[in-house]
């Protein structure tokens, strides 16, 4: 599926409870999310306050979307890839899940992000945000293929808008190593961007961004069946339509660069 610009209510309400995407009111009055953890209450932010949000237009949907498809259960043992410092890794730990966050992203020295045109993910700030929420979400600064974890011990796997970012073939890798990590039936649960500036619908191959990934080919011969998301609004697959996609363009929710979110879940045969 493509997320819509008209969110369901319960996604509405979800936001407004944990201030997705990008922090509750009070936030706004401070924009860099260092300033906000040395407040003296930084929790009065909301868990999604401490990571600038590229593509909050989106995320209204992306976050919601995934936590239902989600379905989590306390004692569920969590694995989010590429999660940075989203709030969505501290919800759940809260809700009393185990939670592994796996981002190779992060940096081990916290020099730069104490400078206050900086801000990255690091081990520091990472422990900083679980003491200020009470969780104790792991987090390993590797790429998921080469994480050491063991294979078949997670439930759940969310992947959210971070496969578009890496070559295709990194990000056929990236999933073969998802799967793995999934116990049998466990659920994979993708969100990829669609970017309307790149082929077929620009002229372009790839952005600053990444690229269109092939869907279809992305999950051929994988250990997963999709068990969620419409084949007509996933790109690559033979059902993609791409004049119906144009014609609903204007329902769709648009990201600033400009984009769409794919949705889809993924059971580990």
């Amino acid at each position: 599926m493509i997320g819509r610009s008209q969110l369901p209510e319960n996604y509405q309400e979800w936001n407004q409870r944990w201030g997705a995407p990008a922090g509750y009111e009070a936030a706004a009055a401070i924009p860099h999310p260092r300033r906000r953890l040395n407040d003296p209450d930084p929790a009065r932010f909301g868990p999604f306050a401490f990571q600038f949000q590229v593509a909050a237009e989106t995320r209204v949907f992306e976050y919601p979307w995934a936590y239902f498809a989600a379905k989590t259960e306390p004692g569920m043992r969590i694995l989010d890839v590429g999660a940075g410092l989203s709030g969505l890794q501290f919800i759940l730990a809260q809700e009393g899940c185990e939670v592994v966050n796996i981002d190779p992203s992060a940096k081990e020295d916290p020099g730069g992000w104490r400078r206050a045109t900086s801000w990255w993910l690091t081990t520091d700030n990472h422990e900083e945000v679980n003491k200020v929420f009470g969780t104790d979400v792991l987090l390993v600064p590797r790429k998921v293929q080469d994480s050491g974890l063991e294979q078949g011990s997670f439930d759940r796997v969310l992947c959210l808008s971070v496969l578009e970012h890496v070559d295709p073939l990194e990000a056929r890798a990236m999933l073969t190593s998802m799967a793995d990590l999934l116990m049998p039936g466990g659920l994979c649960i993708l969100t990829v961007d669609l970017f309307l500036d790149l082929k077929p619908f620009g002229i372009l191959n790839r952005n600053y961004w990444g690229t269109n990934l092939d869907l279809h080919r992305l999950l051929e011969g994988q250990r997963l069946e999709r068990v969620a998301g419409n084949p007509h609004e996933l790109f690559g697959f033979p059902e993609f339509d791409y004049d119906q996609f144009v014609s609903h363009v204007g329902d769709y929710l648009m990201g600033v660069y400009p984009c769409v979110t794919q949705a889809l879940v993924l059971r580990k045969i």
